[in-house]
């Protein structure tokens, strides 16, 4: 589809998988170039009430981690179904180093996979970040009262070792458990809702979608078309529009068949795709007929556009099709008619380019 209904689609982050992928991994990188620095910044002029020496390797390392998925996206990893699994371990990787830093004062971070995993319209994946994350919890929190132990901070009124860590691995996993609850709770309605907006998004997609090249199909054409009218009658703002028909595309069906006839048609629209401009709308308007509309182009420009249109189709190959592909087309600027007559203008001047020769656009 056109780059512009592409940029409709971004307005609802959650239609896809592939979409929440790359947004969680972008707000990792800012959280890790923002946050982490801002960290070190406190901790070496001694903001937090104590100081440890080897907190600023964990905080690196934290840093590391939480860039990582920004990075697999440049190879697009975030396209693969499991690219999700690998952005929450990173994430709960990184909540250990910095909790056994600054201890309570960071324990709401352990919520922040749960937040994340609320995001993909899985409670499969809800409950697997939660086994994860309380297993984490557990190893951290043992870990946690060994140094308490080390360090003589483990009350003998609480006991020893294991006394210390149950209290608290505990604690904090009723905590953590109790938070996934109420954060699935509060956003198992709204995900409900989004689904419904996702479908509806979907639909919307389906009903102005070819469904054979994928491009516009006639009823968005003639919507565009109204609404460029409209702003023409506004502003006096120009538009362009031609009409390509593919030659001799019965031939090709009654030689090759029609599913090479599809094959052709699938061809000529990538084709015609890759040689306009990213604010032109592109159409199938029936048949073997193609549309393009210029916004904001006058005619000499379209023309130009066209014929570079034309001159590559010329270059299409298919190899179970022996013969050479054409089109041919008619082009206008639009002066105030009717829509109707303003196809039908197009129309005439495409049959007089296909009756003069064929391959040749017509203004």
């Amino acid at each position: 589809m056109q780059s512009h209904l592409l940029h409709k689609e971004d307005e609802l982050l959650f239609d896809n998988e592939v979409k929440v992928n790359l947004y969680i991994s972008k707000v990792l990188f800012h959280l890790a170039i923002i946050v982490i620095p801002l960290i070190i910044i406190l901790q070496v002029v001694g903001v937090f009430i104590y100081y440890m020496t080897d907190a600023i390797g964990d905080i690196v390392t934290a840093f590391i981690l939480l860039i990582m998925p920004r990075l697999l996206t440049l190879v697009q990893a975030h396209e693969k179904k499991w690219f999700k699994y690998i952005l929450i371990v990173l994430v709960i990787m990184t909540l250990p180093l910095i909790y056994l830093e600054y201890d309570y004062m960071v324990l709401i971070l352990w919520i922040f996979p749960l937040l994340i995993s609320s995001m993909y319209f899985s409670n499969r994946f809800n409950v697997i970040t939660v086994i994860m994350n309380v297993i984490v919890l557990g190893f951290t929190s043992y870990y946690r009262s060994y140094l308490r132990l080390q360090n003589n901070l483990i009350s003998e009124r609480i006991g020893g070792l294991f006394n210390d860590f149950i209290i608290s691995y505990i604690t904090y996993a009723i905590l953590v458990i109790l938070s996934f609850a109420i954060l699935f709770i509060l956003t198992n309605k709204t995900n409900g809702l989004l689904r419904e907006m996702v479908k509806k998004k979907q639909y919307e997609i389906l009903s102005i979608t070819d469904s054979m090249t994928g491009l516009y199909n006639h009823r968005f054409l003639m919507k565009e078309l109204e609404d460029k009218k409209l702003i023409f009658d506004r502003d006096n703002t120009p538009f362009c529009t031609i009409l390509f028909d593919v030659d001799h595309f019965k031939h090709i069906n009654d030689t090759f068949g029609h599913v090479e006839g599809d094959e052709v048609l699938k061809a000529i629209a990538k084709c015609l795709q890759n040689n306009i401009r990213s604010e032109d709308i592109l159409g199938r308007y029936g048949g073997e007929e193609f549309m393009v509309i210029f916004p904001k182009t006058k005619l000499h420009d379209a023309c130009h556009i066209a014929e570079r249109c034309r001159e590559n189709v010329a270059k299409i190959v298919i190899d179970e099709v022996t013969m050479s592909l054409t089109i041919s087309g008619g082009v206008d600027e639009y002066t105030g008619d009717s829509i109707l007559e303003y196809i039908r203008c197009i129309d005439e001047k495409m049959y007089k380019a296909k009756e003069n020769g064929r391959n040749k656009i017509i203004a």
